[in-house]
């Protein structure tokens, strides 16, 4: 279904206006009707609400989101998005990052209760490289991972450790394989066609129980989990895509907190966190709003209507009002949940005159040009308001818009139809090679797949000597030196960086996040 949109001006702002108005409406008269489910003794199930749904079933790669903690990677990441032990107690390399070996826990037993052996990871790993290039609902897997682990030649399993040998170095190969590129499970998980055989078979504190696709969810403690068992002997996940009816939800008592991507919407924060029933935690994300552009055509092929396009928004104004103080505006193409790796000084011009001045030197388009969105992201982050936004800031420097709002973005942009396209990203690891490789590299599928147009050699060779370099102080410049190149070039810019905020009601605490969004449910217990 593909709906468009055309609103002048004052009917943007009416548009808004209305919605905060519905939602401090929603909340308020919600608020009379709670009770259920905010008191009382802790119970030994606990329910919670996803905006998306986090079991995706055999044929994902994965199975099931990495949050729901059923299975656990080699790596994890910390809260700055550096590799932290997991499955693996510790990692080595030699021959200059051309072999790792990550020394494996010895107390680990999978939830069938085989044990965790060098051969078994093996075994979840070459079965991750088997089945790529595979879509999943969470994070995709590319032609021959190069994206997770540079050019494997090798992958063994010695005493207690599993050892990578690559034909080129990698400069930090914990980082690549952290979270889903690490991915373990039991042998006896998957089949021969590397699908799953049943049910995932995981080491984490839940297994799953039960599920119904696009509905809910049910998780149990796993009697063979190696740490202490869970407060929570039941957890249910509902899957409820629609933003007020998931804040209902939790203010009826009929769910006890709100997790995911986009679990609340901006404009709700305010009203929730200052409720004394619950538990808001929001932490600064590696998610980040972009708006790539279609620079294979016309118009946004001549690098100044990108540049006006730039310079007509407001990005401050959006990160205050529309995305209501959860986001920072954007400027260096890497979130500053990445550290030093993200350039420092730059930052992103509101500047419409100048944006004017370059639509009369270019000429501006004789058609409009297509704003496009997703409809699955709507309901997570306030993207039909923030589309209208830069419709009227396009308009004003010059640049004829309208919003496309559609389910199937991906073919509307592998056919070329769309101009710019507004959605957001983070990243699967804690690698920003991820990213740069995925996206904008020339040959990078995404790139040249949905029709970014971008080709430069000189950035494909930054990031490529980056992805090599073990030394941290020369690969951290030439991440910087990419993206001032990007800041130029601007083939996808970022419209702001987004913290992602998560509740939980009062009576249970332990509610933490990392900065790629990650919730571990183990640690939730009830308080008191």
């Amino acid at each position: 279904m593909v709906m468009r949109h055309t609103y002048g001006r004052r009917e943007v702002l009416t548009r808004l206006a209305a919605a905060t108005a519905l939602t401090v409406l929603t909340a308020s008269v919600a608020a009379c009707a709670d009770g259920a489910g905010t008191g009382g003794s802790p119970t030994a199930r606990l329910t919670l609400a996803a905006p998306r749904d986090l079991a995706a079933g055999p044929r994902d790669p994965y199975f099931v989101h990495q949050s729901l903690g059923v299975w656990e990677p080699l790596v994890a990441l910390d809260e700055r998005l550096r590799p932290v032990p997991a499955l693996a107690t510790g990692w080595t390399s030699a021959e200059q990052g051309r072999k790792w070996t990550f020394r494996l826990r010895e107390d680990v037993v999978f939830s069938d209760g085989s044990p965790l052996t060098a051969q078994a990871a093996v075994t979840s790993i070459q079965r991750l490289r088997a089945i790529a290039p595979r879509q999943s609902a969470y994070f995709s897997l590319d032609e021959g991972m190069e994206a997770a682990y540079g050019e494997l030649t090798r992958l063994d399993a010695e005493e207690n450790a599993v050892v990578f040998t690559l034909a080129e170095p990698v400069a930090d190969l914990p980082a690549k394989l952290a979270g889903f590129f690490s991915m373990i499970q039991a042998p006896s998980a998957f089949t021969t066609g590397g699908d799953f055989a049943g049910d995932p078979v995981g080491t984490g504190p839940y297994t799953l129980a039960s599920w119904t696709k696009g509905q809910r969810l049910e998780l149990r403690a796993n009697p063979r989990y190696r740490g202490p068992r869970p407060a929570y002997a039941t957890v249910e996940v509902r899957t409820i895509p629609d933003a007020n009816a998931r804040v209902a939800a939790l203010r009826a008592g009929e769910v006890d907190g709100l997790f995911d991507k986009g679990a609340l919407l901006p404009g709700q924060v305010t009203a929730v966190a200052a409720d004394p029933r619950y538990r808001v935690v929001q932490t600064p994300s590696a998610l980040t709003h972009y708006l790539t552009f279609n620079s294979s055509r016309p118009p946004f092929s001549d690098p100044r209507l990108r540049e006006a396009a730039d310079l007509a928004i407001d990005r401050a104004g959006i990160a205050r009002t529309l995305l209501a103080g959860t986001a920072a505006p954007g400027g260096a193409f890497l979130s500053p949940a990445f550290g030093d790796l993200a350039a420092p000084g730059i930052t992103a011009r509101h500047d419409p005159a100048r944006a004017r001045e370059l639509v009369a030197a270019a000429g501006a388009p004789a058609e409009p040009v297509t704003i496009l969105i997703s409809s699955a992201e709507t309901g997570q982050f306030p993207y039909t308001d923030i589309a209208e936004v830069l419709r009227a800031a396009f308009e004003d420097a010059g640049l004829p818009a309208r919003v496309e709002v559609t389910e199937a973005t991906k073919t509307a942009m592998e056919a070329g139809r769309y101009d710019v396209f507004l959605s957001a990203y983070s990243v699967p690891n804690g690698d920003p090679d991820y990213l740069f490789r995925r996206f904008l590299r020339s040959d990078a599928a995404w790139n040249v797949e949905r029709r970014l147009g971008y080709r430069d050699t000189t950035f494909d060779g930054l990031i490529d000597r980056a992805a090599a370099t073990g030394d941290a102080a020369r690969r951290r410049e030439l991440y910087h030196e990419a993206q001032r190149l990007l800041a130029a070039d601007r083939p996808m810019t970022p419209l702001a960086y987004q913290a992602n905020p998560v509740v939980t009601r009062a009576g249970v605490r332990g509610l933490t996040q990392t900065a790629s969004y990650l919730v571990d449910l183990g640690r939730l217990e009830p308080a008191g």
